[in-house]
């Protein structure tokens, strides 16, 4: 073995010890228990929207594994819909969901016809959320999500949220998260129009959601 050779596997054990020695140091402290349910105070009534609430189909729910979900659809007064789901993940169940939308249309045989990151209220201090576009039996969805912790918003990638959370973790051993997903069906082919649609609430429904995330029980 050579000398550059003996100093990767130096490094690379480092490595490994260090990661369990951090996974050793989590495992011991104290859950990090909070009250999910404030999630149902999202308001029924936004910017002209009006909400019911939608049951899951059966084993959806036991699929996403979610600590707390709110899945509602929201009624324009000139008929339009737009589609809601937030599922929460508390420190305990990893702080982000197994089942992202990246898998989830394609495995309820919804095809991704274009998948974009865009920045919402502008590019300084926007929300980024993530954009696709899906088809299933000539029906066109427009659908925008992202991830948040309790004091970040819009990462568009898993990847993203859990080295956020690492963070939180260490600094104050909190690591929950959630799913937030906004969908509207592409009407006529106007993918404009049902881009405006979602861009009028992604705002709305994150600042709603900042204020009721889940405190320490």
């Amino acid at each position: 073995m050579t000398g550059r050779q003996r100093i990767e596997a130096a490094l690379l054990i480092g490595v490994l010890l260090g990661t369990a020695a951090l996974g050793w140091w989590l495992s011991l402290q104290p859950s990090d228990r909070r009250d999910a349910s404030s999630f149902d105070a999202i308001p029924y009534e936004l910017n002209g929207w009006k909400a019911i609430d939608l049951e899951m189909q059966d084993g959806v729910a036991e699929l996403l594994r979610a600590d707390h979900h709110v899945q509602r659809v929201y009624l324009h007064p000139l008929g339009y819909t737009a589609y809601l789901y937030v599922g929460y993940y508390g420190t305990e169940r990893g702080g982000a969901p197994e089942h992202t939308p990246d898998n989830c249309y394609p495995a309820q045989g919804w095809q991704v016809r274009r998948d974009d990151t865009l920045v919402v209220g502008g590019r300084s201090s926007g929300l980024s959320v993530r954009e696709f576009i899906v088809e299933k039996s000539q029906e066109l969805r427009l659908v925008h999500f992202w991830y948040r912790t309790e004091d970040r918003s819009g990462f568009t990638s898993t990847l993203g949220l859990r080295a956020r959370q690492l963070w939180g973790r260490l600094i104050e051993n909190r690591g929950d998260g959630a799913l937030v997903r906004l969908s509207t069906p592409v009407v006529g082919g106007d993918l404009d129009a049902a881009r405006s649609r979602l861009l009028g609430l992604d705002t709305v429904v994150e600042a709603a959601i900042d204020e009721i995330w889940p405190r320490r029980t």
